[in-house]
């Protein structure tokens, strides 16, 4: 038996962790009430994953500290032949509530050949929820398949030997048969709906695509897309019933456990689509919601995500079984802020008003960040665009950054702002999350703190995927979006990025067209083309944006007058008695630190 280690971990816990060792539950259960209070406790005093291993007589026979990415295994366990299943029972919690098993939790699995592999969610102010991970017989091929259990005799109540023995005779009788998971990713059927003379932007083609690339990047397979044509959605059934019974058979033909809707479903759409179909329905909303969770790093971050998950759920409370397959959680299931699914309505509301007034907090301490940002004189410059229209990558380049970007949809979900220093004088650049056609209503109201950052920005920075194919209609999501949040009135200047992905010709095109504007530039972000130049645009556009400021001047400092008339366009001058009164207009260049203290509310 090997002693528990763990850098930076108190003696006291560590002693209390290894006294588990050896210790074997009551019952032979999975998991007893003593052992759960000792992992659910410690693991919110670390904030740090911590596991047991047990064998199958429910004797813990390994205990590891990890962190909220990953925890160590005993590898010595693993068999060479797979004639069955290691006697082996994994129990691990997850920081933050999300009971759904990684695929570092399957692979694992896999790897040691598992009987079962338990994740327990363990969040400040939410039900314990347990994943559990079991093996699964399917087409001769022993794979690991997931169920929520929403209590712990629910968990303990888990038929777990009729699977082990499954599985293992399976082994026995073919010891090839085993722990392949790359086909169990959820296969998905993707349907849309198009209304005759109703729709606008990007037409229904180009929509299905970006949806398959949702669904891909939540790591799903896209097997059969489906589009109507229709006079108005079917309220029942989203498609026509007749077109259901096609999609039906479609199923049944090419093993299909997903179907995706293009639009948001109503409680009821979704009932009715399971109902005829038996398979698991979501909608784009639910993608996306998805991604963002998966994305989320920050607290405010995924303090943002759980809150719209919160408001979606509010209106689609609907039941999840216990029924084992990869898909059991999947897509859709995952992320901050997942509850019992049967949690009453006003359970629900109370958990979205909380949710609200810590969003509040963050969003008044970000208000008094932009005003001292004002009254130091601070210019900020915000990137928006379609989301992977290469913002992250200009982001580093014009501050100097090294962060690691990604291809793909959603990459950056947090706010993130960084100081540039040109010659023009010290100004800050944020990275915004990106825009997407259909952003959910509720996604935008609680990103407001995050879309702060464009609101109080003075230049937007519209980054333009210039390869895209369909980049003209995702340039007005973009300019829609700005509008809902009230800032379509900002000033803006176009950024046609991923020119070194044109064909000169094209290249040519654009580059007359941004020449033409003005307020436009062509550049390569990851080649880094032409960012000189636009450099100098930023600190030409910035230079000559003025700001006001009233000041009250004591009689006795003249020389502050001086600068002011100097440096500053006075409009308008006032002797009170505490002091001259002046309200000026200053730009960029202006020592605005110097004045702090003299400024004053404007009447």
């Amino acid at each position: 038996m090997t002693e528990v280690k763990a850098e930076g971990v108190r003696r006291s816990i560590l002693d209390e962790l290894n006294k588990l060792i050896g210790y074997t539950m009551e019952n032979q259960v999975l998991l007893d009430e003593d052992v759960l209070a000792v992992l659910i406790r410690l693991t919110k005093t670390l904030g740090r994953e911590i596991l047991v291993m047990t064998n199958d007589k429910s004797k813990i026979e390994y205990v590891g500290i990890g962190d909220a990415a990953k925890v160590p295994l005993d590898h010595s366990r693993v068999q060479e032949n797979r004639k069955g299943l290691n006697r082996i029972r994994v129990i691990h919690t997850h920081p933050g509530g999300n009971p759904h098993l990684s695929e570092e939790d399957f692979s694992a699995s896999d790897h040691l050949s598992v009987e079962c592999m338990v994740a327990v969610g363990v969040g400040e102010g939410r039900p314990v929820l347990f994943g559990i991970g079991a093996p699964v017989v399917k087409d001769g091929q022993v794979v690991y398949g997931m169920g929520i259990c929403e209590s712990l005799e629910q968990l303990n109540r888990f038929p777990l030997e009729n699977y082990v023995l499954a599985a293992n005779r399976t082994l026995r009788r073919d010891p090839g048969a085993g722990f392949d998971i790359e086909d169990e990713r959820e296969r998905a059927l993707l349907i849309g709906v198009e209304v005759s003379g109703s729709r606008g932007g990007i037409d229904l083609e180009e929509s299905m695509e970006e949806l398959a690339r949702l669904v891909e990047t939540a790591e799903g397979e896209v097997a059969e897309v489906v589009t109507q044509h229709r006079p108005q959605i079917d309220p029942v059934f989203y498609v026509g019933r007749g077109k259901l019974l096609e999609i039906l058979k479609i199923i049944q033909n090419k093993d299909i456990n997903l179907i995706v809707a293009n639009d948001e479903l109503s409680a009821n759409q979704i009932g009715n689509i399971e109902g005829i179909t038996g398979v698991k329905t979501i909608d784009r909303t639910t993608i996306i919601l998805d991604i963002f969770a998966r994305q989320a790093r920050t607290r405010e971050g995924k303090l943002q995500v759980e809150l719209a998950q919160q408001k979606y759920r509010l209106s689609h409370l609907k039941g999840l079984g216990i029924v084992l397959s990869r898909t059991g959680g999947g897509i859709g299931t995952r992320g901050p802020g997942e509850k019992k699914l049967e949690t009453d309505r006003r359970h629900i509301r109370r958990q979205i008003d909380e949710l609200e007034r810590k969003n509040a907090k963050i969003n008044q301490t970000n208000e008094l960040n932009a005003k001292g940002r004002q009254k130091n004189n601070i210019r900020t410059v915000s990137l928006i665009g379609y989301t992977n229209s290469g913002k992250s990558t200009l982001f580093n380049v014009l501050t100097e950054s090294d962060a690691v970007i990604k291809d793909g949809l959603f990459i950056t979900l947090d706010s993130t702002i960084r100081k540039v220093r040109p010659e023009a004088g010290d100004y800050l650049v944020s990275d915004t999350v990106g825009f997407i056609e259909k952003l959910p209503h509720e996604l935008i109201k609680a990103f407001k703190t995050t879309l702060k950052e464009v609101e109080t920005a003075d230049l937007l920075l519209h980054v333009v995927d210039a390869s895209n194919p369909n980049y003209k209609s995702q340039i007005e999501v973009v300019n829609q979006v700005l509008r809902d949040i009230g800032s379509g009135h900002k000033k803006l200047l176009m950024v046609y990025n991923k020119m070194d992905r044109l064909a000169p010709e094209e290249r040519e095109r654009f580059e007359n067209r941004a020449a033409r504007a003005g307020d436009a530039i062509c550049i390569s972000a990851r080649e880094k083309w032409h960012i000189e130049a636009l450099t100098a645009l930023i600190e030409g556009d910035l230079k000559g944006m003025s700001l006001e400021k009233t000041y009250c001047i004591p009689y006795e400092d003249s020389r502050a007058m001086a600068v002011l008339h100097e440096k500053s366009t006075v409009l308008d001058t006032r002797y009170d008695e505490g002091g001259t009164r002046v309200r000026v207009s200053i730009d960029s260049e202006f020592p605005a630190h110097q004045y702090e203290k003299y400024e004053v509310e404007a009447e």
